[in-house]
Order: structure tokens, then sequence, then C-alpha cells
């Protein structure tokens, strides 16, 4: 302990309020955001080249947290003195755990959102090149479950990167929110030392600064709504998990080898055992996001201990969808359609619509078509490959029209890596400043 200087490291306040469990999962973030700190103590000429070169090398070498330490803080703040020796305590100066566990939060979360949209990008890749090779592959569309009209299984891809872009564009505003600086900002009302927070911010690769001092040392929101982000891609994934369960099961596709298992008593069995860990995922994912809303919403404004039981569900919901993306590529990477023999009553709207076009109002042919189905008598004038080439309307499986779309869609990816690209691009040429002055202090050590 090195705060506490009362009782002993067995008391139930040091085992019951520890976040070192959680805290592994930032320990690199936290060294950089002391680093940045340790630096601008040092541009401030507060403290010597020599003592920040000798601070940043403990930092360095700090590996792991022992136990019998409140946090990572705690625990790196003490091996600093110990392996500098008394000047090492000037990194508490203009300093508080709150607002650097704010910016570790951050500087964790940016990566894991910068991961997560490349994956997204990966599969959407992965969806409109299958579509590109499937435009005349006929597939059944279904409303209310029940068989409605015949499409092709591009457009069914389609339709899945299409929802996964309106995710990919939801998640990168929830990155560009996150990535603004926290640092400097004290426990709650700054700091008499004058601490340049727009330099910090920019030695650690952030867009800005978060303004004010209570909102930047207490507020999870920005990353409360990167997790809402998460369990929006789990709620797409998890009906595209459904689909392929239902799918499987009406022997309209077979899943991939990878992706199945059986059964320990029936042979013939071929379960879709990771759509249906999938689906359970993203229930699991819903529950991560009321876990945090029930924690944050009643807390007082200000830092609170209640905040550091949130961060697991950070990582948590972050790795759940980077699995889940994963194997969701996977799956349609090596996926197949099957032959299948599609009831003729799907094309009776086309017929319908025909005879409505002759110059018969559309109700009048509906119930003329619909009492043919009801009785039996139904025969198309058309059959499936016609009826999906006769689709005008944009964004239908027309094959030309389709192309078109995957065109467009396309596209799109494309502008997304641009955007993304240049992002990494910005962080990395910021970070670069913060290790060239690292690498400046330590040399001659």
């Amino acid at each position: 302990m090195l705060y506490r200087k009362w009782g002993s490291s067995g008391d139930e306040v040091v085992s019951f309020t520890s976040s070192i469990d959680s805290d592994k999962e930032i320990i690199e973030e936290v060294k950089l955001t002391m680093k940045a700190h340790v630096i601008e103590l040092y541009l401030n000429k507060i403290i010597s080249k020599e003592i920040a070169g000798k601070i940043i090398s403990a930092i360095n070498d700090f590996k792991e947290i022992p136990s019998g330490y409140e946090d990572v803080h705690e625990a790196l703040e003490d091996y600093i003195i110990k392996k500098v020796g008394e000047e090492g305590g000037w990194i508490g100066l203009g300093r508080s755990r709150n607002d650097h566990v704010a910016t570790a939060l951050r500087l964790k979360a940016r990566e894991e959102l910068l991961s997560i949209l490349d994956e997204i990008i990966k599969l959407r890749e992965v969806l409109l090149n299958k579509a590109e090779q499937s435009l005349d592959v006929i597939f059944p569309a279904f409303t209310h479950l029940q068989p409605a009209q015949p499409t092709t299984f591009g457009h069914y891809l389609s339709y899945i990167e299409e929802e996964l872009y309106s995710a990919w564009e939801i998640i990168f505003s929830n990155l560009k929110l996150v990535n603004r600086s926290p640092l400097g900002s004290g426990a709650i009302v700054g700091s008499t030392v004058n601490i340049n927070r727009e330099r910090e911010a920019e030695m650690l690769g952030f867009d800005d600064i978060i303004t004010n001092t209570i909102s930047a040392s207490s507020s999870r929101i920005d990353l409360i709504s990167s997790v809402s982000g998460m369990v929006i891609l789990s709620l797409i994934l998890s009906r595209i998990a459904e689909d392929m369960v239902i799918f499987s099961s009406m022997k309209l596709v077979k899943l991939p080898d990878n992706q199945v298992s059986t059964s320990s008593l029936m042979p013939q069995k071929r379960n879709p055992v990771t759509m249906e860990i999938m689906r359970a995922k993203a229930g699991e994912l819903i529950g991560f996001f009321t876990s945090l809303s029930s924690i944050y919403k009643g807390l007082p404004s200000g830092y609170d201990l209640d905040m550091q039981e949130m961060n697991k569900y950070y990582w948590y919901s972050f790795d759940y969808v980077k699995n889940s993306l994963s194997v969701m590529k996977s799956l349609f990477e090596n996926i197949e359609v099957l032959p299948s023999a599609l009831d003729n009553s799907m094309l009776a709207t086309d017929e319908a619509e025909s005879i409505s076009l002759q110059g018969i109002p559309y109700r009048k042919a509906y119930f003329e078509v619909s009492s043919k189905v009801m009785k039996g008598t139904f025969t198309p004038s058309i059959n499936f490959k016609e009826s999906i080439n006769l689709k005008k309307t944009e964004g239908s499986p027309n094959p030309e029209i389709l192309k078109n779309d995957i065109k467009k869609a396309k596209d799109r990816i494309e502008e997304n890596k641009m955007r993304l690209n240049e992002f990494k691009t910005k962080i990395s040429n910021k970070i670069s400043q913060l290790k060239a002055i690292e690498n400046d202090l330590q040399e001659g050590l």
C-alpha cells in the first residue's frame, strides 16, 4: 500500500475494493498516460531532464501489478518511487488517479474500437465478394418466417452488408467521442500546476480535450455509448445467426464444417453451435450494457469508486464482438447454398401485379390470385428467375440493379477505409512526438 497509511493490507477494504484484476487490461495505457504526465512536468520545467529520464525508465520497467495494492496506479507510483527514489514522488504533482484512469480507459477503448472497425470492414468485404458470386443464386425471402417472394443469395448478403455499414458509422462516431483527453483535469477541479492539457492530449494522439474538469475526470458516457455501439452490432449479428440456424435446418444452406458440431447420440447431426453461442453472447452484451447503465445512473457527479466496477464490462463487450465478427467472417467465406424447391405460390405477388398492370385495380387482381392459391389451382405465368429479373426497384435482387448496388457498397467501404486510415495515421503521428521526447530523455542514462 502507498496511499493508505493506517490498518493493514489484510483489511477488507483492500481486498473488497481492489481493481487489480480488471486493471491488468490497461497496464500499457496507464504507463503511456504516466509518460505524458512526466513529460509535461519536464516541459514545464518542474522536473529536470535527468529525473524525467529516470522516471520514464522506471515506467518502462513496470510489467505487472503485485498483490496488496488498490489499483494499477498505486502500484506504478510505488514502483517508480522504489526504483528512482524520493524524486519519483514528483509524479504526484498535478495528477490524480481520477484523470489518469479516465485517460487510460479512453486509450484502451480507442484501440479496441479501431480494431473492431477494421474487422467490420473485413466482414463486409467478404459479404460483397460472395454477393457478386451469388447474383443468380435463387433464394427464398421470408416475412413472418413464411416464404414470401423469391430473391437471390447475393441480395440477402447485400442486406447484411448494409446493416453492418450502419453499425460501422455508429461505432466510428463513438470513436470520435472517445478520442478526447481527460488528462490534466486532476481529481475534479484541475490543479494549481500549469498543466498544458492540449499538449498532453496531442502527445497521446487525442483529437481534443474534454474541457470541463468535472466531466473529464468523472464522465463515462462516451465509453457507455461505445458499448451501446457494440450492442447494436451484436443485435445485427444475432439476427443473422438466427437466420443461419433456421436456413441450415431448412436445408437451404450448408454451414462450414468448422462452424458445426454433432450429437453424442445422433451421428447424423450438424448442429449450428457457433450461431447458437453468438445469439447467447448478444444477450450477454445487452446484460453488460444494462449493468453499466444501472451502476452509472445513480452516481452523484464527480468520481465514485463504483465506476471501477464498470471497467470489466467494456472489455467483455469488445472481446465478445471481436470474436463474433471473426466467426461470422469465417462462416460466410465457406457457406454453401443448397439446391431447394421453392413453392410456386411465392410468385403470387408477381402474378397479381402483372394482372393489375393490364388495367385491373390491384386489389381485385390480388383477390383473384389469392382465391386460386387457396383452392390449389394457382399456376404462375413466370418462373423464379424471370420474377427476379423483372424487378425494377432500386435495391431489388434484379442482377443488373444488384451489381450496381454492390459497386456502390464497395465504394462506401473504400471511403470508410480511407477515413479509418487517416484517423490511425493522425494518432500515430501525434504519439511519435511523445516517443521522440521519451528517447531524448533516456539518452545517456
